[in-house]
């Protein structure tokens, strides 16, 4: 009986063996917007009866096809229909992962195709037009860093990912303690860089490991989101709770003595998995490579969402971070000429003392009424302080040279004690009513009318006093007391700021080929200012209306070309210096007028190997008025020293490509470059009659480009292992608003080598491989920071 039995099971797997090589499975995961799995979506194979649906994972599995050429569908009540173009070989399997938008912000229907983990390749963003739309649709440059490109690159700070953004370059401000960047020659502001839609100011590091994806939006953002930079903005998206429980710990460190352990835990907290939760904290301890800047950082972030229903679903989430970082100005130039030290080499003192705390706490609210009409209800809060006790550079000293000319004196900086203490509070809440419907058979409109309301006050009050000159190529630290109860008080105030913004936009389709996007938007700023000093309060109002033209169209199979126009605008906070007094004792000064921005844009995008390679190329001219730059009278007259001149327009024109996809199966790619030329086209007119006509924009550099590539093995034993590597490349860039002296251009080049075989993960990231030497950006000319010289870092980790 049991020689009969055995016969039985030999026949059984040796037929299943039979079949298995001679047939091929499709497998798979299906996702939100959100990056959340979806349960009980349908998936088969167009013209067949094969079909499945997915599990509480939102994952799927199709066995015994028959090898040939299929499409797969993906459809769910609520979504999108989602198809799928796949070839299905004998013996193998096909792992296809797939984003659905939501039917009430989507097309109808969308045919895309996703990489090996769905994740690298992002063909859906909702910055630009505040809803989901397939970015080749949307007549706009927008660039979208992933998760797990960013997992690849060992993203532990903003500018890591930046490095791979067409147009971007790096910078430093506000002492080297917080992010910073130029996009298409114009330098980002607080102001410029938003997380889940709201604008989010603070004077530190923001942390990465909530955040799943990174959009960048180039040219002005006025339209939807009110004041902002010309050059562009960043709208970060956080993780978002999940039905699937998993844990993810992980541990980073570097060989600059960085220690980084970080967990991410997420999962369902009731039986019908209708209340999520996720959590993100991380811990971070260790050395930088400058002297006397070491971090120590905690930080962590939940998020809750509960669906009351299939169409209403509320998400919360907060963020708690307290860093302790010294601000750090970098290094100085003598002359034109950059002191010539180490990148470790500081200004500063080891007792230099910083920390800074920042909290967070958003919600969204989401209801669907029908297939028409849905509504968005979100608020944000923000919260930071930062106390600052330092020893920093207030410039170099000044001697006279055998002409009578007043020149640095060579490697003597003059540097200043300071104490200070700030915080700032910002809320902001958001109103939506969107609509998705048709107008006679040709029409596709998908609509969205909104009322944001935002109040901010920012604090701050310093002391400051002259500390000692340091000779930065012998420095001798620690030499003399600090008195902090003795130097003065250099400044106190507050601002109170009100922003009122009414929206409207429509995104057109036209037979599915010819997109609009029409909007406009009108905004009420308003500020008072109190100084507490002086004993005086100021206010300013302004009013501005920015419009936004965009025009698709697909010209033939996946290229399409795009045009657009829009305003923006920037209300300034400080005084511009008109000129001394009758008596010459004071400088008069008025309030600064806003910096107003207009954005001509046209470019082409094309989708190869059914949307896995995505091209895009921008031709863009950027014309900006009122643009603040720092009194050139200072250098020669103190009386004018922390003023600003307005000038009359800068204009930055230029040239952007990117490609971004999977090239082969397992072989992914980001790679950009930029041509961009800013430079003074108007200018005051000065009591010296000097003019900046025609010079180069400040920290621009003309030539930038980057590379980042990985190929992973995608079966044998070592499936999962990767490895790979690219560059980033900028040419020269002006320190100052004269153009005097360059920072000079460089190109460095990172590697790394990593294993993921979805429970363990590790990774080796060698950074600036060739150890080149770098600068990261300037503020002036005693403000320039180096960049980091090579390092090593590495992750591991462990998901249940």
């Amino acid at each position: 009986m049991s020689r009969h039995l055995y016969t039985v099971l030999i026949l059984f797997f040796a037929a299943h063996f039979a079949l298995a090589q001679s047939t091929g499975r499709i497998e798979g995961r299906i996702v939100s917007e959100r990056n959340e799995p979806l349960i009980g979506i349908t998936v088969a194979l167009q013209g067949t009866s094969t079909g499945t649906s997915t599990d509480e994972e939102g994952k799927y599995a199709l066995k015994n096809i028959t090898p040939g050429n299929y499409t797969l569908v993906a459809s769910g009540i609520g979504y999108a229909t989602v198809k799928h173009e796949v070839e299905v070989t004998a013996g193998t399997t096909k792992t296809v992962y797939l984003l659905l938008p939501s039917s009430a912000t989507a097309l109808a229907e969308i045919t895309v195709t996703a990489s090996k983990s769905g994740e690298f390749v992002q063909p859906i963003g909702s910055t630009a037009t505040k809803m989901e739309a397939p970015l080749k649709s949307v007549p706009q440059s927008v660039q979208i860093i992933s998760r797990r490109a960013m997992d690849q690159m060992q993203v532990v700070r903003l500018d890591d990912a930046m490095r791979n953004v067409s147009g971007v370059t790096m910078e430093t401000g506000f002492g080297g303690r917080t992010d910073i960047f130029q996009i298409r020659g114009f330098r980002t502001s607080t102001e410029s860089i938003f997380k889940n839609g709201f604008r989010n100011s603070v004077r530190t590091f923001r942390e990465t490991a909530n955040i799943q994806q990174i959009e960048v939006m180039k040219g002005p953002a006025s339209v939807l989101y009110g004041v902002s930079d010309p050059g562009g903005m960043v709208n970060i998206t956080t993780k978002k709770p999940t039905a699937f429980t998993f844990y993810d710990f992980q541990l980073t460190a570097n060989s600059f003595g960085q220690f980084r352990p970080a967990i991410d835990f997420g999962g369902a907290l009731n039986d019908d998995k209708s209340l999520k939760y996720r959590l993100n904290a991380v811990f971070e301890k260790g050395d930088t490579y400058r002297d006397f800047v070491s971090t120590k950082r905690f930080f962590v972030a939940p998020a809750f969402t509960y669906d009351f229903s299939e169409r209403t679903s509320l998400t919360v989430e907060g963020e708690y971070l307290d860093h302790n970082q010294a601000s750090d100005r970098g290094i100085v130039a003598f002359n034109g000429v950059i002191a010539d030290v180490p990148a470790n080499r500081s200004i500063g003192e080891p007792d230099n003392k910083g920390k800074h705390q920042n909290r967070l706490a958003q919600y969204n609210l989401q209801h669907r009424f029908n297939d028409i009409f849905s509504l968005r209800h979100a608020s944000s809060f923000t919260y930071s302080s930062e106390e600052r006790t330092v020893v920093e550079s207030q410039g170099t000293l000044k001697v006279k040279d055998a002409n009578g000319n007043r020149v640095d004196a060579n490697g003597k900086v003059i540097r200043r004690l300071q104490d200070q203490y700030n915080f700032e509070r910002n809320f902001a809440t958001q109103n939506e009513l969107y609509a998705t419907f048709n107008t006679g058979a040709a029409l596709e409109h998908k609509i969205v009318v909104g009322v944001e309301l935002a109040k901010s006050m920012y604090d701050i009050w310093y002391k400051r006093g002259t500390y000692d000159t340091l000779d930065i190529f012998n420095p001798q630290y620690s030499r003399l007391p600090k008195p902090l109860n003795t130097i003065k008080l250099a400044d106190d105030y507050r601002d109170n700021t009100t922003l009122t913004g009414f929206y409207v936009q429509d995104f057109l389709s036209v037979s599915q080929k010819l997109k609009l996007l029409l909007g406009a938007r009108y905004d009420i700023w308003e500020q008072e200012t109190e100084n507490f000093k002086d004993v005086k309060t100021t206010s300013q109002r302004n009013t501005a209306f920015n419009p936004r033209v965009g025009v698709l169209y697909e010209v033939v199979g996946p290229l399409s070309v795009y045009g657009n126009w829009s305003k923006g605008f920037q209300p300034e906070v400080g005084r511009s210096a008109v000129g001394l007094s009758a008596d010459g004792a004071t400088v008069v000064t008025e309030s600064l007028k806003p910096v107003t921005s207009d954005l001509i844009e046209a470019g082409i995008k094309a989708g190869l190997v059914n949307d896995k390679i995505n091209i895009k190329a921008a031709y863009f001219n950027i014309t900006r008025q009122n643009v603040p730059l720092e009194d050139l009278r200072a250098k020669d007259d103190p009386r004018y020293a922390g003023l600003v001149t307005q000038v009359g327009e800068v204009r930055s024109e230029g040239f952007e490509a990117d490609v971004t996809g999977e090239i082969a199966a397992g072989l992914n790619l980001i790679a950009t470059y930029s041509y961009t030329d800013a430079r003074t086209t108007k200018d005051i007119v000065r009591p010296d009659n000097a003019t900046l006509v025609g010079t180069a924009f400040r920290g621009v550099s003309k030539h930038s480009g980057s590379l980042w590539t990985t190929y992973e093995l995608q079966s044998g034993t070592l499936r999962g292992l990767g490895f790979g590597g690219g560059f980033t490349s900028f040419g020269d860039r002006p320190v100052d608003a004269t153009d005097s002296f360059r920072l000079p251009g460089y190109t460095r080049i990172d590697a790394t080598v990593y294993y993921d075989n979805h429970k363990y993960h590790a990774a080796i990231n060698v950074k600036n491989l060739t150890d080149v030497k770098s600068y990261d950006g300037s503020q002036s000319a005693t403000a320039i920071m180096p960049g980091a010289p090579i390092n090593v870092q590495g992750t591991i980790g462990v998901r249940f």
